[in-house]
């Protein structure tokens, strides 16, 4: 098998395992026809319908994620078991709080939800491995945009 075959299946099986694993958790996305979704300043400036974000420590994240985006609230649990709880050590901490604050960020915006599923569809299910790639850069630029945001935004 060729290197660039060797690249091409692990892309498709990346593609794959990330696709079934944001459709199992956020269901699949209603298809946009003709629709191109824009990034915008839109993870930086949520809607007035947008709960604040919270202050940056587990306890007001678990209590915003219960409130507001309680679907998020079996992982969460289950990976501040594994991740913390259970090791008894606060090594991992900061991982754990930047991978959540980011996942409250997105889900508590119904729109940029929607937005993340569908940029997660389109890749999963183009042909073109360019195309999959630049909407997964896309959806990363998102993850990282709403990572710097503050409590209150």
């Amino acid at each position: 098998m060729s290197l660039q075959a060797v690249r091409w299946a692990g892309i498709e099986r990346l593609t794959r395992v990330v696709g079934e694993g944001y459709r199992r958790r956020h269901g699949a996305p209603k298809e946009h026809e003709g629709v191109h979704p824009v990034i915008s300043a839109h993870a930086a400036e949520p809607t007035p319908a947008v709960p604040p974000m919270p202050e940056r420590n587990p306890k007001a994240l678990r209590a915003a994620i219960a409130q507001h985006a309680p679907q998020l609230l079996p992982d969460f649990d289950e990976h501040w078991k594994r991740a913390i709880a259970d090791t008894f050590d606060i090594g991992p901490l900061p991982a754990f709080m930047a991978r959540w604050w980011g996942e409250y960020a997105i889900a508590r915006d119904p729109d940029l939800d929607a937005h993340m599923a569908d940029l997660h569809h389109r890749a999963t299910e183009s042909t073109d491995i360019a195309e999959s790639v630049a909407l997964f850069e896309e959806a990363s630029r998102i993850r990282y945009r709403v990572r710097d945001m503050e409590p209150g935004q």
